[in-house]
C-alpha cells in the first residue's frame, strides 16, 4: 500500500481554520435558518468567517456543528451542506488546488494545507492495487458527531471533484463506521456506491487511474501566487514562535496555576513593562491571552467532563465561584451552565 498524501490534526487545544465554517453558514441560511442569533448565542458573532486567518478551538468548532445539526433532524445536514461546496468556498487553498496540473497534485496541495480549512480528521489518501482511497481516521475522538462531519467531509469531495474534473466521481466503495441513518437512501442518491455502515474503516474508494485525471483549470502562475499566500499564512498561524503563541503554550501547560506577567517576562529575560508593551504591538494583552486560554480549558472541562462548575473553576484557579461564571460569560456570552446544557 503507497500513501500519496496524509493530514494529521493538531492536539484538540490548537487552533483551526474556518473555511468550512463559512459553507456550513452560507448553505444554513440557504435553507432559511437565521445564524446570526446562533453565533450571537455562542459567543462568536465577532469573527470573519470569510478570512484564511480567522481560527476557533477543537471546542468551538465542535460546539457550532452541534448546534447547527440540532436544529435538523434526519434529512442528512452534512449531504445537503457538501453538496454546495465549490473551490471558491475554500478561500486561497481552493484557488491553489484549482490551479494544480493533475488530481493528484491538487491532493497534494489541499493535505499540505489543510489546516486551512480545519477538518477535524486525520485524513490519509492511499492506493492499494488500483484502488484509491481517501481514509479518515477520528483521532479527536467526535462522538456524536461523526456521521455529520463524515457526511460533510466526503459529500463536499464529491462536489470538488466535479468541479475539477468535469466529471462524478465513480465510488467503487464508501465504508462508514456508525449505524444505518433514517435517511440512509440519501446516501445512495448521493454517493451512488456500495455504502457499508457498520464498517471496521471510515472510508471512500475510487479507481487509482483518477489521480492522474489532468485539470483543465491548470495555471501555474496562479498555483504559484496561491502557494506562497498559503506558506505565509500557514507561517503566521502555526509559528511556535510567535509570542503570543508561545505564551499561550505556557499558559495551557500550567492551567490552574497561571504564572503572572512578571513571571512570564522574566521567562522570556525581559521586564514586564517590556513584556506588555510587545504584546500591546500585537493587538494583545496577558489578561486577553489569559482569557482565552481559560475559556477554552474551561469549555473542555464542560464539554469533556462531568466535573461541577465549582471544581472546572478551582481547577482554572478562581477562589470565588461567581467569578469564573462571570468570566465565562463576558468570554462566550452565555453561562458555564447554558454551554454545558447546549452540548
Amino acid at each position: 500500500m503507497k500513501i500519496v498524501a496524509e493530514y494529521l490534526p493538531t492536539d484538540h487545544r490548537h487552533q483551526l481554520g474556518v473555511m468550512d465554517i463559512a459553507l456550513l453558514l452560507k448553505a444554513v441560511e440557504g435553507f432559511g435558518v437565521k445564524t446570526i442569533p446562533i453565533l450571537e448565542e455562542l459567543g462568536l458573532v465577532h469573527l470573519d468567517w470569510q478570512s484564511e486567518k480567522t481560527q476557533l478551538t477543537y471546542a468551538d468548532k465542535l460546539m457550532l456543528f452541534r448546534h447547527v445539526s440540532q436544529q435538523f433532524h434526519d434529512v442528512g445536514l452534512g449531504l445537503l451542506i457538501g453538496e454546495r461546496a465549490n473551490l471558491s468556498h475554500f478561500g486561497l487553498l481552493g484557488y491553489a488546488i484549482l490551479s494544480s496540473r493533475t488530481l493528484e497534485e491538487a491532493i497534494k496541495t489541499g493535505f499540505k494545507y489543510l489546516n486551512l480549512n480545519g477538518p477535524v480528521f486525520a485524513v490519509k489518501v492511499t492506493i492499494d492495487d488500483d484502488i484509491a482511497s481517501i481514509v479518515l481516521e477520528n483521532t479527536l475522538e467526535i462522538g456524536e458527531l461523526l456521521p455529520f462531519c463524515s457526511e460533510y467531509f466526503f459529500s463536499a469531495l464529491v462536489s470538488m471533484f466535479e468541479e475539477l474534473t468535469g466529471e462524478r466521481l465513480a465510488i467503487t466503495r464508501l465504508c462508514l463506521p456508525y449505524r444505518t441513518p433514517a435517511y440512509s437512501s440519501k446516501y445512495c442518491e448521493r454517493f451512488d456506491c456500495v455504502v457499508e455502515f457498520e464498517a471496521p474503516s471510515l472510508s471512500l474508494s475510487f479507481c487509482s487511474s483518477l489521480l492522474s485525471l489532468p485539470l483543465k483549470t491548470y495555471n501555474a502562475d496562479m498555483l504559484s501566487n496561491c502557494l506562497q499566500s498559503c506558506d505565509s499564512v500557514m507561517v503566521a498561524l502555526q509559528s511556535p514562535y510567535l509570542l503570543t503563541n508561545q505564551i499561550k503554550t505556557i499558559l495551557y501547560q500550567s492551567a490552574g496555576v497561571f504564572p503572572s506577567i512578571e513571571a512570564l517576562a522574566m521567562q522570556f529575560g525581559c521586564s514586564s513593562r517590556t513584556l506588555r508593551r510587545k504584546l500591546g504591538q500585537d493587538g494583545t494583552s496577558y489578561q486577553k491571552l489569559l482569557g482565552e486560554v481559560r475559556s477554552d480549558v474551561a469549555k473542555e472541562f464542560l464539554l469533556r467532563t462531568e466535573l461541577t462548575i465549582e471544581e472546572i473553576a478551582f481547577r482554572l484557579g478562581y477562589s470565588d465561584t461567581a467569578n469564573f461564571r462571570r468570566g465565562f460569560k463576558r468570554w462566550t456570552g452565555i453561562t458555564p451552565q447554558r454551554f454545558r446544557g447546549s452540548q
